[in-house]
């Protein structure tokens, strides 16, 4: 829901749109948003950030936005939420022309020049920090009662702005670099928890920052970019204040996360907040990321006491030329000055510090590899993970795949390494790196990556829409979800989807075979970027039938080459009959009843269940059951046509609300039209059956498509036993695997 405290009218309203690489579909608070909004509030300026917990789709989120009456709209922008808060400002700017649209955050510091000649929306990019450039702008602003026109803006370094018909660049904004002797200059700006802009219960959430920037020489970094290799610092007294307030509005496990590049960049620092934490008797579970190499066993020691119990530790690459290259330890160099001994200094490193904060205690150790390095051969990427896979203190890593950021030192020289960087669209901000040697797809992905727990969570997520189970928070004329049984996406599926699709909801598009995914879904994905497509949250599966089944193949699986680990669809009768092999993973089984005789026995299964005494103590108690696609139609409340999350469609343009309903509308209709359809054919089939003189009828879901069961037949097993505690029960256990999975 919208935070409704928030007054309605500001000088400036931040807007953090959801992005792809999430599942969310809210708006949520953002760390730098909130310290440009606490500063802006010492200096006497209104200013407030766009919080909604529940999906809305495009429509409805402008109108809320304009509802602030915002004479300014900020944008906090990334490479992976660009398309959608593009989409958003450029519909805020048609309907209010008058409202001025800001872009700021790393996207616009890369790609000011891009965004300015090519979405003239946009109205000023904010380059790299903020705080103090945002104020004087709106302060210039406010002497012309916020007409940019009249708006004196020459003088404001670290923006590009429009004024009518041009675009000026202004020198860069040098604030902290200029500051940099200055002792503890980020409390400058006051804290975004201690001054309520941030709830302390979104603490755990948002995380905290120690410190902003990197002093490091990595050639493929942009965080060093970005801060021009200078590291500023909050005071220790700062910090304290903060864990301290957010600590009391914890709960349960909840881990607070520094948001530093590198926690412990500066030991000696990272140790005085450990000891003042200690000193303080703070409780809070913390976690961080760091070097391998800005560690040592006294300091692991204090960060265990201080209540760390996660830490990632950056590698890259278990090969030292590979470092010296990248410059990870030293100086970048193709051709070595002198010994690695740094670089092997830096690899055992990893090996002692693990060791160590895993004897002590700390919960979870994580990693960090980067596949596709300048150089590096398949055999020595390879070495890598071997090097993961032989450190048993290594709970998982994150294997990422290089990419070249605009900026940084290795996209001035990437060609001569036999990289080629393609443009989706003509689109900068969208870019596909191909590598040499095709490295990334030869390189074995260990178990332990979170490429598999991605998959895991993908797959988990999957199976409840596609069960058709029901979503805990209603899209206000919209959907959450879109299953797209289809080989293609076109722009008027993507233009449909603007009105009818939830702000980053899912899709899931099955394509018909394997053949299909692969050489369709890249070219689907550059179509939902070109028509500004609400999300791009896509996930692709593909059909495939083997000797042990159906299963989705998804495009997870053919990059981790795991296709024996896939969701299997099966009948009621498979269910049945491997109910007590411990072999089948119905965790990963979608059942769907696939004729008269296999609906009949799933009826009769679940009358069995019911005459037991306690029927969920035994549904907890034997194996998990698989996931079922159309268990609703014995329920009360519980089906996807009353609830209304998820859309199915297939390659006919032909919408339906399950599996085997009917047709009840096409691509195109708008959000009213289709319910209106479903109404008028819900209306006609309950007034056939005459529902409303039925005995059952205020325990009946009411199903309109029962099939494979025939109508009567199913309104007399209704009269006859109600299973509707049963099949609620099964469909309750399956929002439990959500978890367990």
């Amino acid at each position: 829901m919208v935070d409704f405290h928030l007054q309605k009218t500001s000088d400036c309203l931040f807007v953090f749109s959801p992005d792809s690489e999430s599942q969310g579909n809210f708006f949520d608070y953002h760390l730098g948003s909130a310290y440009i909004i606490s500063y802006l509030k010492s200096n006497g300026f209104h200013a407030q950030q766009l919080i909604h917990k529940d999906p809305v789709n495009l429509g409805n989120c402008i109108k809320e936005i304009l509802d602030f009456r915002a004479k300014i709209v900020g944008f906090t922008v990334y490479d992976t939420n660009f398309n959608i808060s593009a989409l958003i400002a450029g519909q805020i700017k048609k309907l209010s022309p008058g409202t001025l649209i800001v872009f700021g955050g790393p996207c616009p510091s890369v790609h000011f020049d891009f965004i300015m000649s090519t979405y003239s929306f946009v109205d000023v990019c904010f380059l790299n920090e903020s705080e103090e450039t945002f104020l004087q702008f709106i302060t210039a602003l406010e002497q012309t009662k916020f007409n940019i026109e009249k708006a004196d803006l020459t003088g404001i370094k670290g923006i590009s702005y429009r004024y009518a018909e041009n675009v000026y660049n202004n020198p860069e904004n040098q604030i902290l670099r200029e500051n940099f002797e200055f002792l503890n200059y980020l409390d400058k700006y006051p804290s975004p928890f201690l001054s309520g802009i941030i709830p302390g219960t979104e603490g755990y959430s948002t995380g905290i920052l120690t410190a902003r920037g990197c002093n490091q020489n990595c050639v493929y970094c942009n965080c060093a970019v970005l801060s021009k290799k200078r590291f500023s610092t909050h005071s220790v007294d700062r910090v304290i204040g903060e864990l301290d307030f957010i600590s009391r509005h914890m709960e349960g496990n909840q881990v607070l996360t520094f948001q530093d590049d590198a926690f412990t960049l500066i030991p000696q620092r990272a140790g005085e907040i450990c000891n003042a934490i200690i000193n303080n008797k703070i409780k809070v579970r913390l976690g961080c990321i760091t070097r391998c190499d800005c560690v040592n066993e006294t300091l692991l020691d204090q960060m265990k006491e201080a209540g760390f119990v996660s830490i990632g530790f950056s590698l890259e690459s278990a090969n030292p030329q590979t470092l010296r290259r990248i410059g990870k330890v030293h100086v970048a160099e193709d051709i070595p000055s002198h010994g690695f001994e740094k670089e092997i200094r830096f690899i055992e490193s990893l090996d002692r510090v693990t060791s160590y904060a895993k004897k002590i205690g700390i919960e979870s150790i994580v990693a960090s590899i980067m596949v596709g390095l300048p150089g590096e051969t398949v055999s020595e990427a390879r070495r890598t993970i071997e090097a993961i896979d032989r450190n048993k203190n290594i709970d998982h890593y994150a294997h990422n795949f290089l990419t070249i950021f605009k900026g940084t030192p290795l996209f001035a020289n990437y060609e001569k390494y036999g990289y080629k960087i393609r443009y989706i669209d003509n689109n900068p901000i969208f870019s596909k790196v191909t590598y040499p040697a095709d490295v990334v797809r030869k390189v074995y992905i260990s178990p332990k990556s979170n490429l598999h727990q991605l998959k895991r969570y993908n797959d988990k997520s999957t199976l409840g829409i596609l069960s058709l189970t029901c979503e805990k928070n209603k899209t206000e004329n919209g959907f959450r979800n879109v299953i797209l049984k289809s080989d293609r996406v076109n722009s008027r599926f993507v233009n449909w989807l603007k009105d009818i699709l939830a702000i980053n909801g899912t899709i899931i598009q099955i394509y018909s075979n394997k053949e299909s995914l692969t050489r369709l879904a890249n070219r689907n994905y550059k179509t939902l970027i070109k028509c500004s497509s609400p999300t791009l949250n896509i996930r692709n599966y593909c059909f495939m039938e083997t000797k042990d089944g159906l299963f989705l193949l998804s495009s997870q699986s053919l990059l981790l080459k795991s296709e024996n680990d896939n969701i299997k669809i099966c009948d009621f009768k498979y269910t049945i009959s491997n109910l007590n092999d411990s072999d089948v993973n119905f965790m990963k089984t979608l059942c769907r009843e696939a004729n008269y005789s296999d609906s009949v026995s799933a009826y009769s299964y679940m009358r069995k269940i019911s005459r037991k005494k306690h029927p969920f103590s035994y549904l907890i108690n034997i194996r998990a059951l698989p996931y079922f696609a159309n268990m609703c139609k014995w329920t009360k409340e519980l089906s996807n046509c009353k609830n209304r999350s998820t859309l199915i469609i297939n390659d006919k343009s032909e919408i339906r609300f399950c599996w085997y309903g009917t047709k009840i509308g096409t691509i195109g209709q708008s959000y009213d039209e289709i319910i209106h359809s479903f109404e008028s054919v819900k209306n006609e089939i309950l007034a056939r059956r005459k529902c409303s003189l039925c005995k059952v009828s205020s325990k009946c879901i009411k199903c309109l498509f029962p099939f494979p069961l025939p109508e009567r037949e199913y309104c007399i097993n209704k009269n006859s036993m109600d299973v509707t505690h049963v099949a609620e029960l099964i469909i309750g256990l399956d929002q439990i695997k959500q978890i367990l999975l």
